[in-house]
């Protein structure tokens, strides 16, 4: 039973499995220990590779384009592809994209990374090498406007049902192993290079120059006097005490981050240079799995068990730094997780980025944010800005998160300057035991809270669901070009989940001005 399981977790595309064991088992002893059965080790699950004519035709579409791009994702990662990945990019000078969780597979410091020209390539990419990479919306489903409306998808996955989902064209599609085809597709491309001297390089690396120049200068930037920690400064005060300590070439630190902004800010803000270095929400952007997966980071690389990414000789210690970035919002899900960390030693160090609510909060004044609280206890939140209560997606202000680890053996501390928060990232690195730093940011008062899934306002076709809206400003509902929500029935079932999510939040936030036919949603909920 137990091998069967390992298997349904390794082989094909890893899963999780789950063996539920009687308690007499659990809790009894063996009568005859010596009888006891020693469960052999698994073997390595089988590789496959492809087709070699299809190999051949696939490099010649390579070899042809103007602006290829190659997508790298987590299931790279998961494959232990990034030899052979490491070898196709440094020989080919293609350009390439990791995905949130594919980071590291190729160091983020490699010059054909054009993650911070993410726009650029996706609009001007013609043929499109995805890697374990999956198009759902984390890469906007392969779709216009985002993508170049032309671009050929060529899809290498473990998994023969990814093959031609969404844009993806199951005649390039390729199921077989990472690590086995990449080679092969290697093979047909040396010793061929791509023209760095492209227009489409050349566009990619003003983007790239722009865009780094315009992060740089604003995460270098000293927080004026009397203000609020913004995303980008704190994290890059966090960012440069981490790597006084270890350097992102040492791949001595795993990256955890679960939130909205948290989340998503940070996946720039912290280079991987290793792969297996950094998860997040993934897929499914699911809240709460994050303080769970740094007890699983710490378990994987801290036990003594065989680790997960490097050698130990190549790191400054054997041993990882456990970093988890949370909203306060997805903290809540699973805060007292801390409790487990502590009874099991793991000092796992962790950031609780407060803003006072999901995206971002109502005020950065105490006295204001309880003038809300009072208006939404009273009812008295409809009349104008003067009355204005919490919204929905409100939190309390300034939450002592920290307390949480105090309680449990661990350290909190709670900062609002620069100065407190390098002080209080070196504690919590130095520590021994689970450590919250609970960061008090900008509330990003007035701003529109803002989904993922935006990007679905540009599809078209004739078979769908146009829902009109206009967006919140400054607390009063402001009216702006109408832009069309559409929900095309030929989408997938995860395509459709997101946009539920989607009208979901523009409903809770009154962003929702009219909806044409009740019917037409009624009728996509029944049908999704």
């Amino acid at each position: 039973m137990l091998q069967n399981a390992y298997r349904s977790c390794w082989f094909g595309r890893p899963g999780t499995g789950f063996i539920d064991l009687p308690a007499e088992i659990i809790q009894g002893v063996a009568e005859e220990p010596e009888e006891t059965e020693t469960i052999k080790m698994i073997e390595a699950a089988p590789s496959g590779g492809a087709d070699e004519a299809k190999i051949f035709k696939i490099a010649q579409l390579i070899k042809g384009a103007k602006a290829p791009l190659v997508i790298i994702g987590k299931g790279a990662a998961y494959a232990r592809a990034e030899g052979p990945i490491r070898e196709l990019i440094n020989n080919t000078s293609l350009p390439f994209l990791p995905s949130p969780m594919g980071k590291g597979v190729v160091a983020d410091s490699h010059p054909c990374n054009t993650a911070s020209a993410r726009s650029t390539a996706l609009q001007g990419a013609d043929v499109v090498l995805l890697l374990g990479a999956r198009l759902n919306w984390i890469f906007h489903f392969g779709a216009a406007p985002k993508w170049n409306p032309a671009a050929k998808f060529i899809q290498v996955d473990i998994s023969p049902e990814e093959i031609g989902r969404n844009s993806g064209d199951p005649d390039l599609g390729i199921v077989g192993d990472i690590k086995t085809v990449v080679p092969q597709l290697f093979k047909q491309l040396f010793p061929w290079k791509y023209d760095i001297s492209s227009p489409y390089n050349k566009k990619l690396a003003a983007a790239k120059a722009k865009n780094e120049a315009n992060a740089a200068k604003a995460s270098e930037t000293p927080t004026p006097s009397g203000s609020p920690l913004t995303y980008t400064r704190a994290y890059h005060i966090i960012k440069e005490t981490l790597h006084s300590y270890s350097p992102a070439s040492e791949g001595s630190v795993v990256y955890i981050a679960e939130g909205a902004n948290t989340m998503d800010i940070s996946r720039s803000a912290f280079p991987v240079e290793h792969p297996r270095l950094r998860l997040d929400a993934g897929t499914y952007a699911t809240m709460g799995v994050g303080l769970g997966y740094a007890i699983a980071a710490h378990e994987a690389y801290n036990s003594g068990v065989a680790p997960l990414a490097l050698p130990a000789s190549t790191t400054s210690s054997g041993r990882k730094k456990i970093v988890a970035f949370e909203g306060d919002s997805a903290f809540g899900f699973s805060g007292l997780e801390v409790e487990t960390m502590a009874r099991y030693g793991m000092d796992c160090l962790i950031f609780v980025m407060n803003n006072g609510g999901v995206y971002h909060g109502d005020e950065d004044d105490a006295e204001a944010w309880a003038q809300r609280q009072r208006n939404t206890l009273e009812a008295k939140s409809s009349m104008g800005e003067a009355a204005a209560g919490l919204r929905s997606t409100s939190l309390g202000y300034e939450v002592r998160y920290e307390k949480l680890a105090e309680a449990c053996g661990g350290k909190g501390f709670f900062v609002r300057t620069e100065e407190e928060l390098g002080k209080a990232t070196r504690a919590g690195y130095e520590a021994k035991v689970p450590v919250i730093v609970n960061v008090a940011i900008k509330s990003g008062k007035g701003s529109t809270l803002v989904s993922s899934c935006a990007s679905f306002d540009h599809y078209g076709s004739s078979d769908l669901t146009r829902l009109s809206f206009c967006s919140r400003s400054g607390g009063r509902l402001a009216r702006r070009k109408r832009k069309k929500v559409v929900i095309r029935r030929s989408y997938d079932l995860e395509a459709r989940s997101h946009i539920v999510h989607f009208i979901y939040v523009c409903i809770h936030e009154d962003m929702l001005e009219r909806i044409p036919s009740p019917s037409c949603l009624d009728s996509f909920f029944s049908f999704h």
